[in-house]
């Protein structure tokens, strides 16, 4: 006997067709309701205080205020957002900022380790101190620009509520 799978639940609640009358939950921010707004052909977030650019008929919108043209199809209930071909491009920027992370702090290491210090007790651990705190600075610098370069939901969140 051959068993069906059961589809995943559909939200019927949101409706399937992308229309100014309606609400959606906003793709940025994940917080608060995208509402058409008066006299244009866009959606809004009060939250996060986006403007998108809707196409009805192909059922999407499009960030207009962003530092990068993100868009967003909505499918099934819920945003998604087209694969693109820039698979190339992400490659290069996580490699620019892994090495951004890490090189300075594998210089200091490595010069710790070509010249020793002369004083083994204090300043030994003091290489391994700086050598750490280097690395967890570059890395905190690295994950603000990804993080400001993708809009990811989580930090544009809490940049909104810090900034309130």
């Amino acid at each position: 006997m051959v068993s069906q799978r059961s589809s995943p639940a559909v939200h019927t609640s949101l409706p399937q067709h992308l229309s100014y009358q309606e609400t959606y939950p906003c793709p940025v921010c994940g917080h608060h309701r995208l509402t058409g707004l008066a006299l244009t052909e866009a959606f809004g977030c009060g939250f996060c205080r986006h403007i998108f650019a809707a196409d009805l008929t192909a059922r999407s919108i499009k960030l207009l205020d962003g530092v990068r043209p993100l868009s967003w199809y909505w499918q099934n209930g819920r945003w998604q957002q087209p694969h693109s071909p820039r698979t190339r491009v992400n490659m290069v920027i996580w490699g620019f900022a892994f090495s951004i992370s890490c090189l300075p702090a594998l210089l200091i290491a490595l010069s710790n380790y070509m010249f020793p210090p002369l004083d083994q007790e204090g300043l030994g651990q003091f290489s391994l101190i700086w050598t750490l705190a280097t690395l967890a600075a570059h890395a905190g610098i690295v994950c603000w620009l990804m993080a400001e370069h993708y809009q990811w939901p989580w930090y544009v969140t809490a940049k909104i509520k810090l900034g309130r």
